[in-house]
């Protein structure tokens, strides 16, 4: 509310300070002079004639009393309908009382078949002061594209046309046009007053001017009743007392990222990214661990094996190598070089590694397919969400000003936005080119601006991908002074012309005619991640448990050969004695020994 005074010009203080000074649309003077003159003209009309005796000249076009009366009360009418009424007094303005059929309130209310409401008609005749800022496509001039003398000057002295200005009244020279001006004026058609607008240009990167003190400044201007662009309601602006009316535009924030098909690098991940880094681990672990198994199962003797090197340590990295090299054949399917198992151990540990083989291969080739079909189906960006845009650092542009900027950031703390351009820019402007200027991944604009946008020619490697907040914007106006009194009036109306269709004619007239055809699965939402150990886990499950079960075999077998050995060098150790110490036989004769040295 600071800003219009600390950068009012000398004249406008004027205009504010001294309503002598005001003009004539400002302060009513003109209709008053129109009534004196009137009265002035008709006491002239009715005055005394001389007596004759002192003549006097009549011009020639003069007209008899009588005449000249019955031509005022025809004129005073005229001039007093070219003179615009205005709301003085919104605090004071007088609110429709239910009475007659409308006594009970719970009777419907039908205000655009019944003449009785008075709600509805409580503006007729009247005129409403609007001001809006300069939005192509939304409120534009068709000739004033500049401020005379002040192209940059700080508020107020920012108007391309407003009634105040000589030969810049905004109904001169083509008028405004767009698309919140016709929604307007067809509800000022339907409630019966007029409009006088005033036109603004947008923000000043000068003076960095941001929309919520612009709004102020607009309703806070006595000169105007209500800001007539699509203002996105917002708790700081209510906590300010700008009111804004019915949402009749959809100010969503909408995710836009570049389109995938730009990036044209090679793929080097393309080819493990079916399978999470854990579960090529895991992998990796499976085919070791079945070459070791298979190593001391199928060549038990392979310590001995002289073709394997010299000393157990060689030998025993030898046969391993030689064995993984064999399982990987074995897990392609294309091994055929080796022979069948020769032991149960080994016949079970293959059933169950060729089943898992089986299983691995099938996942991987189905995962694979469908990663290729989705990158090759997809049109948009691999950017869907802000999840997304969180795991590429959070980098995102809005326009300078953008009035949600502190919601967002409070409800994602990981976004790192940039204002970049303004928002009247970021209509036209390649986005792509603004996205690689800034080092960003995303572009968050409001949706009525985003769709617009994405149709552009130089837009058509961009896309929508998501709605990351829900708002709404409408015409606004001020706690100040009441002006808020009339949303009660308009957004009666707006529904009106929502409801009979004609605001979704004014929207398709001002909708940009489609340059870039969006593809099919753009708003698709298919997975092409890895696969994960969680989805993985039976597969594994399988061949742990196989070779547990070998390797629990192999115990038991190593246990009962072991035992037995045991048990026969018992038993011949046992024969040995019984030989020596037999009762009642005489020992083996021992051999000779002759004593070398007696020789």
């Amino acid at each position: 509310m600071t800003d219009s005074v600390a950068h009012a010009s000398a004249t406008w203080r004027t205009y504010s300070l001294d309503l002598s000074l005001q003009p004539d649309w400002m302060n009513g003077a003109a209709e008053a002079e129109a009534v004196k003159t009137a009265e002035d003209d008709l006491e002239r009309g009715i005055r005394p004639k001389l007596p004759r005796s002192t003549p006097m000249r009549r011009h020639p076009a003069s007209l008899h009393p009588a005449s000249l009366i019955a031509l005022l009360c025809v004129l005073v009418p005229l001039v007093n309908a070219a003179t615009p009424v205005y709301v003085t007094d919104w605090c004071n303005m007088d609110l429709p009382e239910h009475s007659g059929d409308y006594a009970n309130v719970s009777t419907m209310l039908m205000p655009n078949q019944d003449a009785k409401s008075a709600m509805r008609n409580l503006l007729a005749g009247k005129t409403i002061r609007a001001v809006a800022h300069l939005d192509t496509g939304r409120v534009e001039h068709a000739t004033f594209r500049s401020v005379d003398g002040c192209a940059d000057c700080p508020y107020p002295d920012v108007f391309y046309c407003a009634p105040w200005l000589p030969d810049r009244k905004c109904d001169e020279h083509g008028g405004l046009q767009g698309r919140e001006y016709e929604v307007m004026e067809a509800i000022a058609n339907r409630g019966g007053f007029k409009v006088e607008w005033a036109l603004t240009r947008d923000l000043s990167p000068t003076f960095n001017e941001r929309f919520t003190p612009l709004a102020v400044n607009f309703t806070t201007d006595s000169r105007f009743d209500l800001t007539a662009n699509w203002w996105t309601d917002t708790e700081e602006r209510r906590k300010l007392g700008l009111v804004v009316g019915h949402h009749h535009t959809d100010a969503s924030r909408v995710l836009m990222v570049k389109r995938s098909s730009e990036d044209k690098k090679i793929d080097y991940t393309l080819m493990i990214r079916p399978f999470s880094p854990t579960v090529w681990y895991a992998l990796c672990l499976v085919l070791i661990l079945h070459s070791v198994f298979m190593l001391f199962t199928e060549h038990p003797d392979w310590y001995k094996d002289e073709k394997l090197g010299k000393g157990r340590v060689t030998r025993f990295v030898k046969g391993s190598f030689s064995e993984i090299w064999i399982s990987f054949e074995r897990l392609n399917n294309g091994g055929n070089h080796h022979g069948e198992p020769k032991t149960n151990n080994g016949r079970l540990l293959m059933s169950v590694y060729g089943l898992f083989s089986l299983l691995s291969v099938s996942l991987y080739t189905a995962k694979l397919a469908a990663i290729i079909v989705i990158q090759d189906s997809r049109v948009g960006s691999q950017i869907r969400s802000l999840e997304d845009l969180k795991e590429r650092g959070g980098r995102a542009l809005m326009f300078n000003g953008e009035p949600m900027k502190n919601r967002m950031i409070s409800a994602h703390p990981y976004l790192k936005i940039t204002e970049a351009a303004s928002l009247g820019e970021m209509k036209t402007t390649k986005l792509s080119a603004l996205m690689n200027a800034h080092n960003t991944h995303a572009v968050i604009l409001p949706n009525v601006i985003a769709r617009n946008a994405v149709r552009n020619h130089n837009n058509c490697d961009v896309l929508i991908t998501n709605n990351v907040q829900i708002s709404g914007g409408g015409f606004m106006a001020s706690l100040r002074e009441c002006t808020h009194k009339i949303n009660l009036v308009l957004d009666g109306l707006l529904m009106e012309i929502e409801n009979d269709g004609t605001l979704d004619v004014i929207e398709r007239k001002f909708l940009n005619t489609d340059t870039c055809i969006s593809g099919p699965n753009e708003g698709a939402s298919n997975d092409d991640s890895s696969l994960t150990m969680d989805q993985m886990f039976a597969l594994y499950a399988i061949i742990a448990g196989g070779m547990i079960l070998v390797f629990a075999n192999v115990l038991a077998s190593g246990a009962k050969t072991t035992h037995a050995a045991m048990r026969e060098r018992s038993n011949k150790k046992k024969k040995n004695l019984e030989i020596i110490t037999a009762p009642g036989e005489l020992p083996p004769e021992l051999p000779e020994f002759t004593d070398r040295q007696s020789i």
